[in-house]
């Protein structure tokens, strides 16, 4: 570039930072006339602000997994309060053992025998807190504290704390009971 060239260049740029540009000349921008760069800085703002909540909001598959175990679990529940032998029936695995706090263990059939025949009743039966899902490919583990009123064949109704694992697998594409162990919950000294 020649000397000529630069000097012209200079004197270009000189006038255009000077000039005055008439108001039909003038570029009219969005969200009150801030900017282009402005309007990005405020547009990515929102994106990320945006952002943020969509990835807290995400769900993922094994939320899902998890949501459908524990639906599962509240089914089950329901269908012991109501001796619905029937619906427990479809909801344990053909194979599943009950093991009961107080050490007895039952097969499915032998489960279900006791729950028809009315050898015992549960009153209520429901968690302290939410319980724990764990996922081990088509396998899940339950895991809570339940408040159980049950009746035995003596006619007592029994009010029992319980800490409980729930074994469920997926099986004939829903998930089924395959074990469960409760155990009587540890209470402080001098209760």
């Amino acid at each position: 570039m020649n000397a000529a060239h630069v000097s012209l260049s200079r004197k270009v740029a000189r006038d255009l930072r000077t000039r005055e540009t008439p108001p039909s000349e003038r570029l009219s921008y969005p969200f009150g006339g801030h900017t282009p760069l402005l309007q990005l800085l405020l547009a990515l703002l929102v994106f990320l602000s945006g952002a943020v909540d969509i990835h807290a909001q995400r769900t993922t598959l094994a939320d899902v997994l998890k949501a459908a175990v524990l639906r599962a679990d509240e089914t089950r529940v329901y269908a012991m309060l109501a001796a619905d032998t029937a619906a427990l029936d479809d909801m344990l695995a053909a194979d599943c053992l009950y093991v009961h706090a107080n050490g007895v263990a039952q097969t499915k059939p032998q489960f279900l025998a006791a729950l028809k025949s009315g050898q015992f009743k549960y009153a209520a039966l429901r968690y302290a807190a939410a319980p724990q899902v764990r996922l081990y490919g088509d396998a899940a583990v339950l895991q809570g504290t339940t408040q159980i009123e049950v009746t035995g064949p003596d006619g007592k109704t029994v009010k029992l704390t319980l800490l409980v694992t729930a074994i469920y697998a997926m099986l004939n594409d829903r998930w089924q009971l395959v074990s469960y162990q409760s155990t009587n919950a540890a209470t402080a000294p001098g209760h």
